[in-house]
């Protein structure tokens, strides 16, 4: 099925936040037209044919958020967890997702042989499955007077992380240093927020330093050398995950 919608020429460029990109969606809907380019203001302008503001107006944003909400969580979650990605263009796509969402209903999420919805999947797909990576593979310790660690995703995936550790750390304080994108996920006294940093001190407290050098030499010890199998490892881990995997760094 066909946009009701003309293919320009022109990109839009909004303030990078989702609301900002919910009015990218609204104004789409209200030129009926479907921009060349979505980008944030670090992006700059993509093409040579002209580049419209798009201003972030709360209500606009609002009733495209009502609007995502009635077509039910899987067409949400989709367009939420996706603009987590920092792949380029991803805005364009969900852009475009969206409109096909509105224009075919709910189960257009279910339509992957679209390409539009088959880009949103992939990008959505991508997400996840980093924040997964580090769900299993986060290394945390005893700094501060609270549990620490860093991490450096492609992706923005604090919120991701955020439920799960919550939930899986109930009664601790902690701080989740996202070291690309110099975010931090701190809870400390029950309340969660996100915060701009950009260095992560390590922890220097003699205790956690002797508790690091046991599980190294804990994994050391299960390593058969002759069989080492880097490859194999990479398989269960990237080996860009390695660097903040404690037992993966040097030193026993």
């Amino acid at each position: 099925m066909p946009y009701e919608a003309n293919v320009t020429d022109v990109a839009y460029r909004y303030d990078g936040s989702f609301a900002g990109f919910l009015c990218c969606v609204f104004e789409s809907y209200a030129r009926h037209e479907i921009p060349s380019e979505v980008c944030s203001p670090e992006e700059g302008q993509l093409n040579l044919f002209g580049t419209r503001e798009i201003l972030t107006d709360r209500q606009r944003a609002k009733r495209v958020a009502v609007g995502l909400d009635r077509l039910g969580p899987q067409v949400k979650d989709r367009i939420v967890t996706g603009f987590l990605s920092t792949d380029p263009g991803k805005d364009l796509t969900l852009l475009r997702f969206a409109r096909r969402c509105f224009a075919q209903g709910p189960q257009a999420v279910q339509m992957l042989g679209d390409p539009d919805v088959a880009a949103a999947f992939a990008i959505e797909r991508a997400v996840n499955n980093e924040a997964g990576k580090f769900i299993e593979f986060i290394r945390f310790e005893e700094r501060d007077g609270m549990l620490g660690t860093v991490i450096h995703p492609k992706h923005q995936v604090l919120p991701l992380l955020r439920g799960h550790f919550c939930s899986r750390l109930p009664d601790e304080d902690f701080l989740i240093f996202d070291a690309t994108h110099g975010t931090a996920l701190v809870r400390r006294g029950g309340q969660v927020q996100y915060l701009t940093m950009e260095h992560y001190t390590p922890g220097t407290d003699e205790a956690e330093l002797n508790w690091q050098q046991l599980w190294k030499r804990f994994f050391k010890a299960l390593t058969i050398e002759e069989r080492r199998n880097e490859k194999a490892q990479m398989n269960h881990v990237q080996k860009r995950f390695w660097k903040d995997m404690v037992e993966m760094q040097g030193g026993v």
